[in-house]
């Protein structure tokens, strides 16, 4: 019981899978580009207003987030969004993703800068290893790039 209520949630965050990062995007009419854990100074924004310290929450959920940057094609512009997954620590937990889209102009236009210059446009091979890929892959299966779908 002490490690099911008290362990688990300490060091086993729930994992964020790529076909739900992708439903979550293809709604928003977003290209996938990356998603990644929050760094130190991202936690220290607490975008989901998480209170702190030890709580009974700590206890029933065990919680990750992460940040997510995609590509509007429509509008030509990247966008974060910011993803907190908590998870019940309960037999079949149920799991429920909460979304958050960035709204800082500083951010964006950040990011905007930042993956302008690692564009690369792939039809049938993978710029880093040359390896065959097809069009509607998202990373290589060879070297693991990821790729824009």
């Amino acid at each position: 019981m002490t490690i099911k209520y008290f362990l688990n949630p300490l060091f086993l965050k729930p994992k964020l899978s790529l076909p739900e990062i992708i439903k979550f995007l293809n709604e928003k009419k977003c290209s996938f580009i990356e998603y990644k854990n929050l760094n130190k100074n991202e936690k220290q924004r607490n975008i989901f207003n998480h209170t702190k310290g030890f709580t009974i929450e700590n206890v029933i959920y065990a919680k990750s987030e992460y940040k997510i940057i995609g590509f509007s094609e429509s509008e030509n512009i990247y966008k974060i969004f910011w993803l907190n997954l908590e998870s019940s620590l309960r037999l079949f937990g149920k799991r429920e993703l909460n979304f958050i889209e960035e709204k800082d102009s500083e951010l964006l236009i950040e990011l905007q800068n930042k993956y302008n210059k690692e564009i690369i446009i792939v039809t049938d091979k993978c710029p880093a290893c040359k390896n065959g890929i097809l069009t509607n892959e998202i990373e290589c299966k060879s070297c693991g790039l990821n790729l824009v779908a």
